[in-house]
Order: C-alpha cells, then sequence, then structure tokens
C-alpha cells in the first residue's frame, strides 16, 4: 500500500499536524471586533509589532487588579528644581480630591489632575497636565503626555520666572479670573496680548526589568526648559514590550502556548499511529494504538505494583 513508504507517512503526519494547529488557532483567536477595540493605557505599536500594557501601574484610592488601595501617588524628586512632584499614571492623582487652590486651573477640573507640584517657598499649588490615558509610540519611545495645566510664567533674560507682585497680575497671567464655583468673573477681560500656554507633562517609558521595579516602577525628573514642559523618565518592567496583550481575552500566554504544542503532538502520535497500525499493519481493535507493546507493558507493571502494594 501506499502508505508502506516513509515518504507518504511524513506527508500524512505534516497534513494532520497542519489541521490541528488550523483547529486550534481558530478556537484560541479572538473575534475581529475585539481585536480592533483599544484599551485605555495600551497601545499596539504597528510598526514594530510590540504592544504595551501601562494599566498595573495605575493607583488609586481604591485600589486596581495589580495595585493595592493606596492614598499616595507616585513621587519624584525634583532636586535642583525646588519642588517635589507627585505623578499618576493615566489616572488622576490620588491626593487630588484633596487638593486646594490649584493656581490657573478652574475648580471643578481639580479632581482630574494627574500631576502637580508645591512651590516650596509660597506653597502655591501648581498642576502640570490634567488626566490622560492615550499612549503614544515614537520610533522606540513609549510616551505619554499630560496637558492643560497651570498657565506658563514669563521668564526674564536669564530664564527664570518672572514674579507677580500684584493680584491683578496674576488673574492677567490665567487669561481667566476664576471664582470660588470655578465661573469667570464678570469684570475681568482676558487681555489679548498674553499668549496662554500651559503647562505639560511628558512622561517617557523605558524598559526596566529589575526585581525592584517588579510592582513599583522609578519615577525620575529630568528637567524642564521654560518652567512650562516637565520631562519625566518612568522605569518599570511593564514598559518592555511584548507580543500580545496578556491580559486580554482569547491570548495565550506561555502556558496556553505549552499547552497547545502539548496537545498538537498527542494528536500527531495518535492519529498518524493510529492510521498507519490500521491501514498498514493490519491491526485492529487495541492494537492500533501506535505502540501497543510498550503502553500495555508500562500498564501491567503498574497494575502488578499496585496490586502487590495493596496486598502488602
Amino acid at each position: 500500500m501506499w502508505l508502506s513508504s516513509p515518504a507518504a507517512q511524513n506527508a500524512l503526519l505534516f497534513l494532520t499536524t497542519v489541521a490541528s494547529l488550523s483547529s486550534i488557532s481558530i478556537a484560541a483567536s479572538p473575534s475581529d471586533s475585539k481585536s480592533d477595540k483599544v484599551d485605555p493605557c495600551t497601545i499596539h505599536s504597528s510598526a514594530t509589532g510590540s504592544f504595551y500594557d501601562l494599566r498595573p501601574l495605575t493607583l488609586a484610592e481604591n485600589g486596581t487588579k495589580s495595585q493595592a488601595a493606596t492614598n499616595q501617588s507616585f513621587h519624584a524628586r525634583g532636586y535642583d528644581y525646588g519642588s517635589n512632584f507627585t505623578i499618576n499614571i493615566c489616572a488622576p492623582a490620588v491626593e487630588a480630591p484633596q487638593l486646594d487652590d490649584v493656581y490657573g486651573v478652574a475648580k471643578k477640573l481639580w479632581a482630574n489632575i494627574s500631576a502637580y507640584y508645591t512651590d516650596a517657598e509660597d506653597g502655591t499649588t501648581y498642576s502640570i497636565g490634567q488626566m490622560s490615558n492615550v499612549l503614544t509610540v515614537k520610533g522606540r519611545e513609549l510616551l505619554l503626555n499630560y496637558t492643560n495645566g497651570s498657565p506658563c510664567p514669563d521668564l526674564n533674560e536669564h530664564g527664570d520666572p518672572v514674579p507677580y507682585s500684584s493680584l491683578e497680575a496674576r488673574k492677567l497671567l490665567d487669561g481667566d479670573d476664576d471664582d470660588d464655583d470655578g465661573k469667570p468673573s464678570k469684570d475681568h477681560k482676558p487681555s489679548s496680548k498674553i499668549a496662554r500656554r500651559h503647562k505639560s507633562t511628558m512622561l517617557s517609558f523605558i524598559c526596566d526589568t529589575s526585581p525592584l521595579l517588579s510592582t513599583t516602577p522609578r519615577v525620575s525628573f529630568v528637567g524642564t526648559l521654560d518652567h512650562c514642559t516637565y520631562m519625566f523618565h518612568v522605569r518599570s518592567r511593564y514598559a518592555c514590550a511584548g507580543a500580545t496583550p496578556s491580559q486580554e481575552k482569547g491570548s495565550l500566554g506561555p502556558a496556553g502556548v505549552f499547552a497547545m504544542i502539548l496537545v498538537i503532538g498527542i494528536l500527531v502520535y495518535l492519529v498518524g499511529g493510529i492510521v498507519y497500525q490500521r491501514s498498514v499493519m493490519h491491526q485492529r481493535g487495541w492494537r492500533q494504538l501506535p505502540n501497543y507493546g510498550l503502553w500495555a507493558g508500562i500498564f501491567s507493571f503498574i497494575s502488578v505494583t499496585i496490586f502487590y502494594c495493596l496486598l502488602r
């Protein structure tokens, strides 16, 4: 028969493997509608095929799936800037609801501040960005940008912020005379001569597999050139690129891939062996199983051993 040749047997095993792979892949792959959905704080780079998921870094007062409940956000030392920074990732700062008198930001927006600092000299709180959960990839850089913070100050010839000696100057800088309820005053008219720029934050995420960063990232202040845009580095294991969204439904992790390979191997062994034993060796019944003599011997040995142990 044609199955007696090694080439025919190899072809049969190859076709069986392809059929098994196709059926398992179809069952394990998520639907097209789900793959098009982009979750907050995640991104898939079409250029490199890498997937990033920063949701485990998000802090919340009531806790998340990956983080325990906390009353503090991440902190970064400002060093020569003179103030320390408070930052959360893809969510408002945990302390945001308790903020009081944020400079140049309407009161109704305080609870949505993701990054801020408090001036060490006069105690004024400045927002450096409202919450955002939209990641961007520039080349190999993973970035998160917070915008619409407090108004940026004017700078003198040395690049230092110009102090404002009167409340009216402060209102002009804001371009929006907010009263306590966050509504503009009727008597104040914004000056069109003042360019309204607002403080913003750029977080650059760096892959770091250090065991010390397994749950808590290291947030470092890089600097600011104009007291308006603030740069930070965030080192974390979650900033390392992955091939698939490991937490998404329908995807396979390492254990799933191993199980799939094991199942395919068993199917190829059984199906190919049975076809060969039945068609070539003309076996019937249990003798159709591949290596029937070996498995029968193992079963007999285990049975005798168990029977002997029970009689003792």
